[in-house]
């Protein structure tokens, strides 16, 4: 019987890691950079045909954000410029200049945007998309302002992406009396790199992490987007602390990790589902939430899996087993779910020492 579950465990392994990442290559891989508001600061980006999602906000309306980017002639260049606000709303309306190692300029830059010597200049200025667009990965909106495509980049050499909004946008800015002009509101936007999508096994596993600043950057308070996850765990920790103290449930030290684990699965099913309703609440219903559903339904199938073996009395902590709770773990860590908690308290229900005497964690 154990043997057949942990069977099914791994055919769901199976599943999720040759089935869906079809799917989840659909996302972007999220960056988040510093400083870079000239050519010689300028953030590298070291593979630009994977497809990036650079998470950043302008901070000087009279100056630009760049990125560097080095090519083959030949090659293609993809790009999508985002705020997370509506510009008729915000005020906030960003452009983008693509600085190419050719001359002569196809269009001019503005003043304020530092062209290097001998590079040539494609320009594409922002426009209202007028509605938001739906993230079905880590639910949430964002407005396309702007892109482009190069089918083939004209030359070898280093190339140039700078984000900047018009200096005349004065609702959103105030002077502070050094001839800077800062946000009083962050001017936040995405830039989004390349076209080949992708994740390494790392971003897979830091990808929970980076849906939090994400929701930052959307302009979420941080202790809210968590609020959904945190309930759950405290009003699970409370029903079950009663029924202990009612006598009608034994838990050992294992089945405790693995009950607050199944918790914290069950947490991000519901934070899955307020993101989703957020959305809406901008979006509109979408089909692409189809796509977050399927996330909704991993973490509540993985709470469920983690709850029967901490709330039945039978299960012996056997080499099988342990096994099995591993596994469970390390599939919610490439599924993003417990938030890192979840899959860090089943493993370690997994490693609990049998004591001596018992033969059950229960």
């Amino acid at each position: 019987m154990i043997k057949r579950r942990v069977i099914h465990i791994a055919l769901t392994v199976f599943l999720l890691f040759v089935l869906i990442p079809g799917s989840i290559a659909l996302a972007h891989s999220p960056v988040f950079p510093g400083e870079n508001h000239s050519p010689e600061t300028a953030y590298q980006i070291d593979n630009p045909a994977k497809s990036w999602a650079i998470y950043d906000e302008l901070d000087h309306m009279d100056e630009g954000e760049y990125y560097r980017f080095d090519l083959s002639a030949g090659d293609r260049i993809q790009l999508a410029l985002l705020t997370p606000e509506s510009p008729a709303e915000s005020g906030f309306l960003p452009s983008f200049a693509l600085l190419m190692p050719v001359a002569p300029e196809v269009n001019k830059a503005p003043d304020h945007i530092d062209v290097p010597d001998g590079y040539g200049v494609i320009l594409v200025e922002g426009k209202d998309p007028g509605e938001a667009a739906y993230e079905a990965f880590s639910p949430g909106w964002y407005y396309e302002v702007a892109a482009l495509l190069v089918q083939e980049a004209p030359s070898d050499g280093t190339y140039y992406v700078v984000v900047f909004a018009d200096v005349h946008q004065d609702d959103h800015t105030h002077d502070d009396g050094d001839d800077h002009e800062h946000t009083e509101k962050a001017a936040k936007y995405g830039l989004v790199v390349g076209y080949l999508e992708s994740f390494t096994p790392l971003e897979l596993v830091l990808v929970p992490y980076s849906v939090q600043k994400v929701y930052h950057w959307e302009g979420q308070n941080t202790f809210v987007a968590l609020l959904p996850i945190l309930l759950v765990l405290v009003i699970g920790g409370t029903i079950m602390y009663y029924c202990v103290r009612k006598g009608r449930a034994h838990l050992g030290l294992s089945k405790w990790l693995a009950y607050f684990a199944g918790m914290a699965f069950f947490g991000s099913g519901v934070s899955f589902v307020y993101q989703m309703v957020l959305t809406f609440t901008v979006t509109g219903i979408h089909a692409e939430a189809l796509i977050s559903l399927i996330f909704v339904v991993l973490s509540f199938f993985l709470g469920l899996a983690t709850l029967l073996y901490a709330v039945r009395e039978k299960p012996a902590l056997t080499p099988w087993r342990r096994t099995g709770l591993i596994l469970t773990g390390l599939i919610a860590l490439f599924v993003w779910s417990g938030l890192y908690l979840g899959p860090a308290l089943i493993i370690a229900a997994a490693l609990v020492p049998t004591q001596p005497g018992r033969t059950l964690e229960g």
